[in-house]
């Protein structure tokens, strides 16, 4: 009976050995993985702090070089070209003030219509287109006595009408010249800044 026993208990001894040797090798192979997992993540981390180290500390470097460079350019900027700027606008078209004894031009925007009389009847009418030149300093008074000049001039060329000056050949050199003359005086009565009086066009209309 012992002897048909046997070989049970040794099949049950075995299989139950067996069983505990799964279990132990189960367990070390557990343990093996989360010691392999450990490491792993040990050295990735270790990874990650060196590529903190490596990488982000130049980073912080770069950054820090960077800066300086990045507030230097508008100094830059301001002591170099932007000063460069302010002078021209000083020292060139901006700060150039107009010469006051240069000479300057007025030109009377509408011509003027002499009627030329002969026996108290309308034998011509005289057009001309007149222009006034005086200082620079006196461009401003010149504008705003531009009706009274008109009408001291219109005077003037009305005398000149009534004495001949546009009879025969009036664009003669010497009867210009007596007209401008008068022209002139007659200006300076208003404006006494004016140098002389321009004859722009002059042409007689016949009736």
């Amino acid at each position: 009976m012992i002897r048909k026993l046997i070989p049970v208990i040794l099949a049950l001894l075995a299989f139950l050995g067996g069983a505990a040797a799964g279990d132990m090798l189960k367990g070390g192979g557990t343990e093996e993985a989360a010691h392999g997992e450990a490491a792993d993540a040990g050295h990735g981390g270790a990874e990650a702090e060196t590529a903190q180290d490596g990488h982000g500390a130049p980073a912080e470097s770069d950054a820090a070089h960077a800066a300086p460079a990045k507030d230097a350019a508008p100094s830059s900027s301001s002591d170099g070209h932007g000063k460069a700027e302010s002078d021209h606008g000083a020292g060139g078209h901006g700060g150039a003030a107009a010469d006051p004894d240069a000479a300057a031009w007025f030109k009377f925007p509408q011509q003027f219509f002499i009627p030329v009389l002969h026996g108290g009847q309308l034998d011509s009418t005289m057009v001309l287109s007149l222009s006034v030149e005086m200082p620079g300093a006196a461009t401003e008074k010149v504008y705003a006595h531009e009706i009274k000049l008109r009408d001291a001039l219109l005077r003037q060329l009305l005398i000149q009408a009534n004495t001949g000056a546009f009879d025969g050949n009036f664009t003669s050199e010497p009867q210009l010249r007596q007209m401008r003359t008068a022209l002139v005086g007659a200006a300076q009565e208003v404006v006494p800044e004016i140098t002389d009086i321009l004859v722009g066009d002059i042409a007689r209309q016949e009736r």
